[in-house]
């Protein structure tokens, strides 16, 4: 294979895996939710002859989809959906250069550190 041709490889897509234990019995409409799911480019199906169900998708169609389910009765797939998706790294040292005055609550709002981790990045950063 050519070099150039390798740069035009598509990247492999990570599928993540939600479990939605009682899906059916949850929701009120089932075809509406997964009409939804699918038109986000997810797929759910249901595990064997158990109640529940495997919904997977792309980490991007995942977030899609939970910026779309906005009732009550399907916010608790949202927090599955939270749960197993992965968390943004952020760089605590990057937040306090750009933003030297930040206070402790402020860099653990942004970048969902623990204050004790808050705490050190600042002393580092202040060379204490």
């Amino acid at each position: 294979m050519s070099p150039t041709l390798d740069r035009h490889l598509p990247t492999p897509t990570v599928m993540i895996s939600v479990p939605l234990n009682s899906f059916v019995h949850r929701v009120a409409d089932k075809a509406q939710v997964i009409q939804l799911m699918t038109e986000q480019g997810c797929q759910i199906k249901r595990i064997r002859r158990s109640r529940n169900w495997l919904l997977s998708g792309e980490e991007v169609s995942l977030r899609q989809l939970k910026s779309q389910l906005t009732t009550e009765d399907t916010r608790w797939i949202v927090t599955a959906i939270d749960k197993t998706l992965p968390t943004p790294v952020v760089d605590i040292a990057a937040l306090i250069a750009n933003s030297p005055n930040i206070t402790i609550n402020q860099l653990v709002a942004q970048s969902g550190c623990t204050v004790s981790e808050a705490r050190l990045a600042i002393d580092e950063f202040e060379d204490l």
